[in-house]
């Protein structure tokens, strides 16, 4: 169930604002059973892109050499036979002990062993759970639906402890790279929910100068400076779009009531579930100066925006996303943003509703 390594290398071009020199690297390589020719081919990170090169294979020995900023991931391939791995600025050797990539060991990095550590045990992990993962995988392809509802809590000790080992691994390697690169990732947000801002902020302020400046760290540096935007305290941002009759609909028309921005989509599973409850919070308090805009993330998929606000009976105002994610810093669905009379956030919530109406109901002052 963890998101594959190879794929997020593929994906993981952000942007290197920085100019920071770069220091060439070497890999001499050699398949000491099994391959003898062939191709090999190599996909690290250059600037902003991922780079594709390649080498031949003759009498099992290969070569790669190019620049790196800094420490990086990197994945080996041959043959439709993936290896994710950790490369340094500096010469390597590689020892590749089958055409498979499983028996491969790597000199002349502190990196590849970190990386290692955490990925064996990770995938020790998966080991023991993998008949409930091909189980779920199963029901996923049958029904995405009731995917999302079963992995709630079937797997919820699976997430809890991998994301015990990521801790683990971060906490023992406070200035490794290879830390740095998975909180860049958010990698625990998927599954668990962000990681807490004050403890991200500490991993952060315990690497040392190098890591910090490297592309993970800016990267890390950005997420703690957006965690920033819309939080309580600070001013909702004024937005004018239109909702689902064409008509225009602004946030400063809702000034003197309480108001809650809904940020959904008609393909989020957890969203939908939490609509029942969402209205019952709508009625309860809408005659008390309590209203709330849907903002959908389906500017591509308007159809379907349209009926699943028709199905499942959402009385309240509707809008598309269109910036308003970004501008409220908004990376998961439900997320819903609680504004005061005055403008200003006072919650932000995420799919459970008792929080939100244990505020209201602290506002409103509703007996029950």
């Amino acid at each position: 169930m963890r998101i594959l390594f190879f794929a997020i290398t593929i994906c993981f071009a952000f942007s290197d604002l920085h100019s920071q020199q770069a220091f060439p690297f070497s890999i001499k390589g050699k398949f000491t059973s099994g391959i003898q020719s062939g191709t090999i081919y190599l996909y690290y990170l250059v600037n902003e892109t991922m780079h594709k090169d390649s080498s031949l294979i003759k009498n099992g020995v290969f070569s790669f050499s190019g620049k790196l900023r800094h420490p990086s991931p990197a994945t080996l391939k041959i043959n439709n036979k993936v290896k994710d791995i950790f490369i340094e600025p500096k010469p390597m050797t590689i020892s590749c002990g089958d055409g498979e990539l499983n028996k491969i060991k790597i000199a002349g990095t502190k990196s590849q062993p970190e990386f290692l550590d955490i990925t064996n045990k990770l995938n020790r992990i998966d080991k023991r759970w993998q008949i409930v993962l091909d189980t779920l995988d199963a029901v996923n392809r049958r029904s995405n639906a009731a995917f999302q509802d079963m992995k709630n809590w079937v797997l919820q000790p699976y997430f809890a402890e991998i994301g015990e080992t990521y801790l683990d691994f971060f906490n023992q390697h406070p200035q490794s790279y290879v830390t740095a690169y998975f909180l860049s990732l958010n990698i625990l947000e998927a599954n668990q929910g962000a990681m807490p801002t004050a403890l991200l902020q500490n991993y952060y302020n315990s690497f040392i100068l190098p890591v910090k400046e490297s592309s993970f760290g800016r990267n890390i540096k950005t997420e703690l400076t957006n965690r920033k935007v819309a939080v309580p305290e600070t001013k909702a941002m004024e937005f004018t779009k239109a909702d689902l009759k064409g008509q225009q609909l602004s946030l400063s028309s809702f000034r003197g009531k309480y108001v809650l921005l809904d940020f959904w989509g008609s393909w989020c599973v957890p969203c939908r579930k939490g609509h029942p409850a969402l209205k019952e919070i709508y009625y309860r308090y809408k005659d008390k100066g309590f209203d709330i805009i849907g903002i959908a993330k389906d500017d591509d998929t308007k159809d379907a925006w349209l009926k699943a606000v028709e199905k499942d009976g959402l009385p309240w105002h509707q809008i598309l996303v269109g910036d308003l994610d970004n501008k409220y810093n908004v990376t998961s669905y439900p997320t819903k943003i609680l504004i005061d009379k005055q403008g200003i956030i006072i919650g932000r919530y995420g799919e459970e509703e008792k929080e939100l109406d244990e505020k209201l109901n602290s506002i409103f002052k509703t007996p029950r």
